[in-house]
Formats: structure tokens, C-alpha cells, sequence
């Protein structure tokens, strides 16, 4: 097991479709296989049930919940909200100053921005 395992850790992305909701999903899918924490993916509006299940189950070990939302729209958010969950860390990744982009296109430069500073603030 590695140093980082942090298994009452829990990741959640906003469910947008965006270039800066994608690297938030990226960067939580990378951080759960480097073993900082388990990633709960949302499915937005269109599974609402489905994400109030998933978070209900995470909720039974998670110990800290970590918001990774794209932009200040806040749709990760709200979803947590309506599981009646509050995050107790929330990172926007275009505090970065990448932009919200209709499109899936990023670098990996971009990427590598995301999850350091992520790193950063659960530390």
C-alpha cells in the first residue's frame, strides 16, 4: 500500500461536458489510481436518483469530501447539496486561469496544473 492511501478521501467532479468539467474528471480519475482517495462520479440532471446512490454509499467510509468543479457554475455543487452534503474542500479549475470552453480539449500541461494544485490543497 502506498503512502498515499487515503481511502476515507472522497473525490467528486462536477457532471458538466465542458474542457474544464473534463480535466476536473481526469485529474479525480488520477488521483484515486495514485491512491489519494476514492473518485464518486456524478451524472448530473440526467441521473439524479443514480448520484444521490453512489453518494449515500460513499458516505458510509468517507471521512472528508473534495470538490473538483470545473467552473463557478457550480453544478457539482448543487448535486452535493441535494444529497445533503457539504464539501470541505472545493477547487475550481479555472482558478487556474484556463478557460470554460465548450469543447474536450486539453493539454497535458493543463492536466498536470489540475492535479498539482489539487494535491496542494489536500495536503
Amino acid at each position: 500500500m502506498r503512502e498515499n492511501d487515503n481511502s476515507d478521501l472522497c473525490f467528486v467532479t462536477c457532471p458538466g461536458g465542458s474542457n474544464v468539467s473534463l480535466l476536473a474528471y481526469k485529474a479525480a480519475t488520477k488521483l484515486e489510481k495514485e491512491r489519494y482517495g476514492k473518485f464518486v462520479r456524478l451524472s448530473g440532471e440526467h441521473a439524479k436518483e443514480k448520484d444521490l446512490m453512489r453518494l449515500a454509499d460513499a458516505a458510509k467510509y468517507v471521512k472528508q469530501w473534495v470538490l473538483i468543479e470545473g467552473c463557478s457554475k457550480g453544478c457539482g455543487k448543487k448535486v452535493l447539496e441535494s444529497a445533503g452534503i457539504e464539501a470541505d474542500k472545493h477547487f475550481l479549475v479555472t482558478s487556474l486561469g484556463i478557460e470554460r470552453e465548450n469543447k474536450i480539449d486539453h493539454t497535458q500541461d493543463e492536466l498536470e496544473q489540475v492535479l498539482t494544485a489539487v494535491k496542494c490543497m489536500i495536503k
